[in-house]
C-alpha cells in the first residue's frame, strides 16, 4: 500500500547465495561477479554458519567451509568493491552488498535452515536437526530479521506433495510464525524447485492458518545458488525508493517485492524453458468501494488469481464480491509469461479483526 509506483524501483536481487567459503563449488569473488553480470541490484551472500562483513573482506572461514580446503576464496578489492558498488560499466546501477546475513543451522542431516539478515548471529554454530524455532529466536533478539528455506525438502513434500498439507506440518511453521514477527516468511522459489516444487502448497495452507492471527507470511524467490548455473534460476524483485540496506529492510518487512522463477514446475511444468523477459508487476491498484484489485504488468501471457491454494479467477482484475463464496481470507495473484512465474504477496482480506472465528488450535496451534 506505501508503494509510489510512479517514482519507485522494480530492483532484482538475490538473497540466498553460496561460494567456496562455505560449501558451493563457486568462488566467493566469481559468484558476486556473475549476479553483477546478470544484473542484480541487490545481493546477499548467505553461506553456510559465516556472516557476510562485506565483499571487499575475508570470508571468516569456520567448520563449515569445506570447500575452501581445495580453493581458498578470492574476495574482491577495494577498487572492483566501489566498482561494482557505484555500477561501474552499467550506467551507474550500483548492486548492493547486504552485510550481515548468514544461512544458520548447518551441518545437518535435515536442512532445517533459516536465513538471517541484518545479524551478528550464527558465525560458526553448528545447528540442530529439526529445530528451525532456536535461530530464528536468535536473530530476533539481535534485532535482525529472518525467513525460513526450502522447507519441502525438510517435510519431503516433493516426495509427497500431502506433505505440504499434513496438519501436523502445517503447525510447526504457523507455531514460528505467529511467535515470532520477525520471520517474514518462507522461501516459495528455490534454485530450479525440484525439492521445493510443493511449496506453494504449503505457503496457501500458511496463509490460511495465521492471516486470522493478524500475521501474513510473505513469500520470498531465491537462486540458492551452489554454482554458476544456479543464477537467475529464482529470484525476488524488490520495490524501493532507494538502493540502501535501510530501504531493502523496509521493503522486506512491509512486504513490498515479488518472488520470481524460471523453474516452477506446478505452475509452468516440468518441461518448460524459459526465454525471454520475465513478468512484472508494474502497478497495483486497489479499489475499496468496488472491491477490486487490478494488476498492471509486463511481460505475462496470463494472471490466475488464487485463494486457499485454487484458483479461482482470470485477468488483470478480480472482483472479489463475485468470489466471495471462494474465498476465507486472502488472495494472491500469479504472472505467467514466457520468462517464468512471478507471485504477488497475499492480499489480506480478513485478518481476524471482523470477528470470523479462528481456526482450531489442533489445526494452527
Amino acid at each position: 500500500a506505501g508503494i509510489d509506483w510512479d517514482t519507485w524501483m522494480s530492483l532484482k536481487g538475490n538473497l540466498h547465495t553460496h561460494s567456496t567459503a562455505s560449501d558451493a563449488g563457486t568462488d566467493f569473488a566469481d559468484m558476486i561477479e556473475a549476479h553483477f553480470v546478470r544484473d542484480y541490484d541487490i545481493l546477499a551472500m548467505t553461506d553456510h554458519g559465516i556472516i557476510n562483513h562485506g565483499w571487499n573482506l575475508p570470508p571468516i572461514r569456520t567448520f563449515f567451509s569445506f570447500q575452501s580446503i581445495f580453493k581458498k576464496p578470492n574476495y574482491l578489492t577495494n577498487e572492483r568493491y566501489n566498482e561494482i558498488l557505484t555500477g561501474a560499466g552499467r550506467g551507474g546501477r550500483g548492486m548492493l552488498d547486504v552485510k550481515d546475513c548468514i544461512e544458520i543451522n548447518n551441518a545437518l542431516i535435515t536442512k532445517a535452515h533459516v536465513n538471517g539478515y541484518f545479524t551478528d548471529v550464527g558465525q560458526g554454530v553448528k545447528g540442530r536437526e529439526n529445530d528451525y524455532e532456536r535461530p530464528v529466536k536468535w536473530v530476533e533478539a539481535s534485532g535482525g530479521i529472518s525467513h525460513i528455506n526450502h522447507p519441502g525438502d525438510w517435510i519431503e513434500s516433493y516426495i509427497e506433495p500431502e506433505n505440504a498439507k499434513k496438519p501436523e506440518n502445517v503447525k510447526f511453521f504457523a507455531d514460528i510464525f505467529k511467535k515470532y514477527k520477525t520471520c517474514l516468511g518462507l522461501e516459495v522459489f528455490n534454485r530450479i524447485d525440484i525439492d521445493t516444487c510443493a511449496d506453494r502448497v504449503l505457503w496457501d495452507e500458511l496463509l490460511r492458518a495465521v492471516i486470522p492471527y493478524g500475521r501474513n507470511v510473505f513469500g520470498f524467490g531465491e537462486s540458492d545458488a551452489h554454482s554458476l548455473s544456479d543464477v537467475d534460476s529464482a529470484f525476488g524483485t524488490y520495490m524501493m525508493k532507494a538502493n540502501t540496506a535501510d530501504e531493502l529492510r523496509h521493503c522486506m518487512e512491509t512486504g513490498a517485492f515479488f518472488a520470481v522463477s524460471k523453474y516452477a514446475k506446478r505452475e509452468l511444468g516440468n518441461k518448460f524453458t524459459a526465454y525471454g523477459d520475465y513478468p512484472k508487476v508494474t502497478r497495483i491498484t486497489v479499489d475499496d468501494e468496488q472491491d477490486t484489485i487490478t494488476l498492471s504488468a509486463i511481460n505475462y501471457n496470463k494472471i490466475d488469481w488464487i485463494a486457499d491454494g485454487e484458483i479461482i479467477a482470470h485477468g488483470e482484475t478480480i472482483h472479489l464480491r463475485e468470489h466471495s463464496n471462494e474465498i476465507s481470507c486472502y488472495v494472491r495473484a500469479q504472472l505467467i509469461g514466457d520468462g517464468g512465474v512471478c507471485l504477488t504477496q497475499a492480499f489480506i482480506l480478513d485478518d481476524g479483526t471482523l470477528g470470523q472465528n479462528l481456526p482450531p488450535d489442533s489445526e494452527t496451534g
